[in-house]
């Protein structure tokens, strides 16, 4: 048999990834220069612009969300205030309602509505007059109907499938 010889592995030190990683930070560092005029100093100033951007606009989505809100809650305090000027108004006439059930004259108006009188007062009772009575109506009696003959049965088959 025939035996193969394994590649030796490769060893990561520190030297190692020391190179690996300056091989890395210039190709990034040519590519800013070549892509951006002005190297690094372009892109972290279109970097802080960018960040000012986004700051700009949530603040205002969020100003705007403010406002709406705001808005809304002025249209439930103005429904809120047209529904309390109708409870006061419910509330000044049942009070007015209450002062006049309390009062002398709701005693005697609910006296008077059951024929209730005061001391003093003349009672005028009406004699009931006997009636004469009226004169018998002669009753008819009713004429019976003419009975009818039952009609044959083809005829009665004839008007229920051809009425």
């Amino acid at each position: 048999m025939r035996r193969y010889r394994s590649s030796p592995k490769q060893s990561f030190t520190f030297t190692t990834l020391r190179r690996n990683w300056a091989m890395v930070r210039g190709r990034f560092r040519r590519w800013l220069t070549t892509t951006f005029p002005g190297g690094g100093r372009a892109l972290t100033s279109l970097t802080i612009m960018a960040i000012l951007l986004v700051m700009i606009g949530s603040i205002s989505v969020n100003l705007v969300n403010q406002l709406l809100i705001a808005r809304q809650l002025e249209q439930e305090l103005a429904t809120a205030q047209v529904e309390i000027e109708a409870l006061q108004a419910t509330t000044q006439a049942l009070a007015a309602q209450l002062e006049y059930e309390q009062s002398d004259a709701a005693t005697e108006a609910w006296a008077r509505d059951l024929g209730l009188a005061r001391d003093g007062d003349i009672i005028v009772v009406p004699e009931r007059v006997p009636t004469l009575p009226l004169p018998p109506t002669p009753t008819i009696p009713p004429t019976p109907e003419p009975t009818s003959q039952p009609l044959p049965n083809w005829q009665r088959w004839w008007q229920a499938f051809f009425p």
